[in-house]
């Protein structure tokens, strides 16, 4: 079944201390083209979340963003700088001693004396960051290439609907085809008769019928249309990116639609053309948002 190429997904994962949050959102692209967004110290490993999400999804604009989970943050060391703090406590004491007054230190008191402590990130191992962190990440693109076979999967019911459109119309045509010869050389002869030429000779007008029918046979387009609808099925059935193809083989219907238009002398035909042409627009149309 064929994938669209819009399509959400969110993965959560979290182990001794460190969690992340990953959302995939994708739209319409010609190309596979990935932006990571989350915090900085995360950037190294931008290339790796890349290549683990091509596995998920080879067309599409897609947005990522991580970010730090509930509960989770940076490892963070303490240093207490216990010299500077009985320099502080000493010296209070001197001025109690000396101006007899009666300060009291508390922990919270010292631990507002500029320089007491001092914060510094804790050494982490980037691999298990990025262990956890890529689990997240495949959380997310389970749950982003599920939607967009979900997705896909309404696509090719209406591309399917379109596609048997028309064949529908496509019949009409075929039908109608093999008898505009048949009543050109009708109109011919009444037309001869008008004019008061009936003494024309048969073989000519079957010669004139016969450059006629050769002129404006669709034969051939018509069995190339056929084939491009069938295709257009086989397409649709496939597990694999089939979007370019697609797009191509839109491309060869219109042109074989737009054939059978230059060579329709008959009004049926023409509004069959016409009905088709707008079919196979909105068969393009679709198209653009098939992986």
């Amino acid at each position: 079944m064929i994938s669209s190429m819009t399509g959400y997904g969110r993965g959560e994962y979290a182990q001794e201390g460190t969690g992340y949050v990953v959302e995939i959102r994708s739209v319409n692209h010609r190309f596979c083209d990935i932006t990571v967004k989350g915090p900085r110290e995360l950037m190294q490993f931008e290339d790796r979340l890349r290549e683990l999400i091509k596995k998920y999804a080879s067309r599409g604009k897609i947005d990522v963003l991580i970010t730090t989970a509930a509960g989770q943050g940076k490892h963070v060391d303490v240093d207490v700088d216990t010299a500077l703090v009985k320099a502080y406590v000493e010296a209070f004491e001197k001025v109690n001693r000396e101006c007899g007054t009666g300060i009291m230190l508390d922990a919270k008191t010292l631990m507002t004396i500029p320089g007491a402590l001092t914060e510094k990130a804790a050494e982490t191992d980037p691999e298990e960051v990025y262990a956890v962190l890529a689990e997240a990440c495949a959380r997310a693109c389970k749950t982003f290439a599920e939607m967009r076979r979900t997705e896909g999967g309404k696509l090719a019911y209406v591309l399917r609907e379109t596609g048997e459109r028309i064949s529908g119309l496509l019949e009409e045509v075929r039908e109608r085809a093999p008898l505009i010869p048949a009543e050109y050389r009708a109109k011919l002869t009444d037309r001869l008769a008008e004019l008061s030429l009936n003494q024309v000779d048969p073989q000519r007008i079957a010669a004139e019928v016969a450059i006629y029918a050769d002129k404006c046979s669709i034969d051939e387009e018509i069995a190339r249309l056929d084939s491009h609808l069938s295709q257009l099925g086989t397409l649709l059935d496939s597990d694999a990116a089939v979007g370019r193809q697609l797009d191509f083989l839109v491309q060869e219907m219109n042109r074989e639609v737009n054939t059978i238009g230059s060579k329709a002398n008959d009004l049926a035909l023409t509004k069959a053309v016409l009905a088709m042409k707008n079919e196979v627009e909105k068969l393009r149309e679709q198209i653009q948002n098939v992986e």
